[in-house]
């Protein structure tokens, strides 16, 4: 039975590890931002969106009374752009800010964090220790702390290839429109067939918002960033992480040889990590199952070769008991011996 013991605590030890392998991921205590900006409610848009452009940061964490209330983002900004007043000076925080807001605890795993970004469409998230607002995690620091656990493909297998594009003499609050209505976070601009830069919800709020130009009246390609930044689609997915993060970019146009072919933005690259460690989790799984299997069924085989050898020792001992019994002893024999020398 000490074999069989001895398998079982194998078993135990090989799901404890397993577990342990899979608690390894990284938190978002790891890769959050300890630093958070924040706004009050009535604060006016201008005033927060200044602040942001300032700072050099995409979001606000709106407080009240140290309470997380809501948070202003690009995209939030970019609604009220698209929206029918202009003075963003008449407009509040509270107005425009996201509320309720998707909050996470510092000690969630960032491919969880990844995915409840993926399925809200946000990339943005406030870390809480209860109610306490102890940090900020963006899919930028995700991305980066994901990249490098996982070899991934070429770019042409994530990117995006139904690419949002606005002419370029069009106005800035009819490219907000698109945007807003698609949820996405940028626009390429086209002059006839050729991609002449790109509009994002940074320009907008940096170039239009920030400098008090009506979005109406404001064309695409007096604010648009160009020349545009890209990427040919054999480019690998770690390259593009790692230009995006060198140039303090969220998305690459992907050209070739002169052809608009799509665009690779963090949420592709992002998706793609979450969904190759995925594969690669259930297929170690796979290998502990067949492992464990294989292990209970050697368990298996070495209790019925223990069992066979204690009935073998077992038919052992009785036969030499019973050897013993007919054959007879020293004293016997020296009896007989005696016995028949005095009959001689």
């Amino acid at each position: 039975m000490e074999s069989w013991k001895q398998g079982q605590g194998i078993t135990a030890g090989m799901a404890r590890r397993g577990a342990k392998t899979s608690s390894r991921d990284m938190k978002i205590c790891d890769v959050m931002s300890k630093e958070v900006v924040t706004a009050l409610p009535g604060d006016t848009l201008f005033a927060a969106v200044k602040q942001m452009t300032e700072t050099g940061i995409s979001c606000l964490v709106v407080m009240d009374g140290g309470r997380v209330l809501g948070i202003l983002t690009e995209r939030d900004v970019l609604r009220a752009v698209a929206g029918p007043q202009a003075d963003f000076r008449l407009i509040t925080v509270a107005q425009t800010m996201s509320s309720p807001v998707q909050s996470v605890p510092a000690s969630l795993s960032i491919v969880t964090a990844g995915r409840i970004m993926e399925a809200r469409q946000i990339r943005r998230l406030p870390v809480l220790e209860g109610k306490q607002l102890v940090g900020i995690v963006t899919q930028t620091d995700i991305t980066r702390g994901l990249i490098t656990l996982i070899p991934l493909r070429s770019i042409s297998d994530i990117m995006t290839r139904q690419v949002a594009t606005v002419a370029a003499d069009a106005s800035v609050a009819e490219a907000a429109r698109i945007m807003a209505s698609k949820r996405i976070s940028c626009v390429v601009v086209m002059r006839g067939d050729e991609p002449a830069g790109i509009l994002t919800e940074k320009d907008v709020i940096r170039r239009v918002v920030t400098a008090e130009r009506n979005p109406a009246e404001t064309r695409v390609a007096d604010v648009m960033s160009s020349p545009i930044t890209t990427v040919p689609p054999s480019y690998s997915v770690l390259g593009v992480s790692r230009k995006m993060d060198a140039l303090h970019l969220h998305r690459l146009v992907v050209m070739d040889t002169g052809t608009l072919c799509g665009i690779v933005t963090q949420t592709d690259i992002v998706r793609a990590i979450r969904t190759g460690l995925e594969e690669v989790e259930n297929e170690r799984w796979g290998w502990m199952t067949e492992l464990t299997t294989l292990v209970q069924y050697t368990i298996g085989d070495l209790q019925k070769l223990e069992e066979l050898l204690q009935k073998l020792s077992g038919s052992s001992a009785a036969s030499g008991k019973s050897a013993d019994m007919g054959r007879p002893s020293a004293g016997d024999q020296v009896e007989i011996f005696g016995n028949t020398s005095s009959r001689t």
